[in-house]
């Protein structure tokens, strides 16, 4: 039978006592090789994971041809409305199709005007809450309005970040109208 190395006994010894100038991080060791094991929830095991993978990942890649990307959070190619409190990102127009894709921004409690549709338009809330169509939306949330639909009491309670698909023609008679009205 070999003989047992006192080294890798598996019996766990207490550290002997620190003197009471001993270095902080001596210290955290100790006490950090004291602590009982404990396995993180899924959760915090998963957030962990997330920002180890999101920190391994480059921060800019180069854009290959054929893509184009738009970011909420860049100040870069928001429009304030003419309405306190809301502003627009166009993302993308196609004349072809007469498609246009917004991104609207409602800061809380603001208001967008009442107005008919003489097109339909239907979006997504990306985040926050906005109360439209009598109803109150919430992140995830759609909505389709058909041309005719009357538009009233649009106002986000908490701010509101949504994507909208409208006609492009609408879209810039609804701009020159607004445009004309501000003129008088």
């Amino acid at each position: 039978m070999p003989a047992k190395n006192p080294q890798r006994s598996s019996r766990v010894t207490a550290p002997e006592p620190l003197s009471p100038g001993a270095p902080l991080s001596e210290t955290a060791a100790r006490l950090a090789h004291a602590a009982p094991a404990a396995a993180p929830t899924p959760a915090v095991k998963a957030n962990l994971l997330a920002r180890i993978r999101a920190s391994q990942t480059p921060a800019v890649a180069p854009v290959a041809p054929g893509w184009r990307f738009e970011s909420v959070g860049e100040a870069a190619g928001w429009v304030a409305l003419p309405f306190p409190g809301v502003r627009v990102k166009q993302l993308s127009a196609d004349p072809k199709r007469d498609v246009l894709q917004l991104i609207f921004e409602i800061a809380p409690g603001a208001r967008f005007p009442d107005h008919v549709h003489t097109f339909g338009d239907e979006g997504i809330v990306l985040s926050g809450d906005v109360v439209t169509g009598g109803r109150l939306l919430r992140a995830g949330d759609y909505y389709f309005a058909g041309p005719g639909t009357k538009h009233t009491d649009i106002v986000s309670p908490n701010g509101c970040t949504a994507l909208v698909s409208m006609p492009l023609t609408a879209w810039n008679r609804w701009r020159a109208e607004l445009a004309t009205a501000a003129k008088h």
